[in-house]
């Protein structure tokens, strides 16, 4: 049995379909959950291959708190998924939401992996959780954008310094994902300019994380494996003019 630990461990989207996949190939689960989560936290009281831990993901303190309580733990991989997203007001700018993003979506998982990857075993790895963002502008979410895009470049730094510890970090990029507001306007935009017509599904990012965790990877390091159903790949202009011109023909 490994033991991995992921955050947002039982978060009601991937977090959850990620802690799922690990639990049926038998493995430990150490997990994060917000306080909002308390109650279904308790759930998994009686359950030993699953251990959970409430966590304030923006607070440095509650951060070190948890990863201090694993400090003689041997851990296999960690995946973080937690992240934070806000619209930004651009005509009354809050700096301080401005910070408290950046702090979750960059620099909570830098803490984690610099304060766990010493209770890494030799040969396994870490996984985070990005977007399709990271590659992209964005117009009211410029704080998320920006640090998923800073994320893909800290990748790169950790798995050279990781690398003589024999630990691989790599990223998920995921675009829109169905299972919470798959019946939302923006979400039926999304499978119109999507090229296999659909949203992705929290099991296929948990699959994909599985593969780059476990040995069938062994040779990737500092990648970003993006499972975005050919989103990225869309001049999305280009399609409609395309359209345009067959539907007068």
């Amino acid at each position: 049995m490994k033991t991995y630990v992921i955050t947002w461990a039982i978060e009601a989207w991937i977090g959850e379909a990620i802690t799922s996949r690990i639990l049926s190939e038998w493995h430990k689960v150490i997990g994060t959950y917000e306080k909002e989560l308390s109650e279904k936290a308790s759930t998994f009281s009686d359950n030993n291959t699953i251990e959970l831990y409430e966590v304030d993901h923006g607070n440095k303190e509650s951060l070190l708190s948890f990863t201090s309580s694993l400090k003689w733990t041997k851990i296999d991989g960690v995946i973080n998924v937690q992240m934070l997203f806000e619209m930004e007001d651009l005509n009354n700018f809050s700096h301080d939401l401005y910070d408290k993003l950046v702090y979750v979506n960059l620099n909570m998982p830098n803490l984690i992996i610099h304060e766990l990857k010493d209770s890494i075993k030799t040969w396994w790895s870490i996984v985070l959780i990005t977007s399709t963002e990271a590659f992209s502008w964005s117009f009211w979410a410029s704080a998320y954008a920006s640090s998923k895009a800073d994320l893909h470049n800290l990748i790169k730094t950790h798995a050279n310094n990781l690398w003589p510890q024999w630990i691989r970090i790599n990223a998920v990029v995921a675009w829109r994902i169905g299972g919470v507001m798959d019946t939302d306007e923006i979400f039926n935009l999304s499978k119109k300019i999507t090229p296999l017509w659909r949203l992705g599904t929290p099991e296929e990012i948990a699959s994909a994380s599985w593969f780059l965790l476990w040995q069938e990877a062994s040779f990737i390091t500092w990648t970003t494996l993006v499972v975005d159903g050919g989103y990225t790949g869309v001049d999305t202009t280009s399609k409609y003019e395309f359209e345009a011109e067959q539907k007068a023909k």
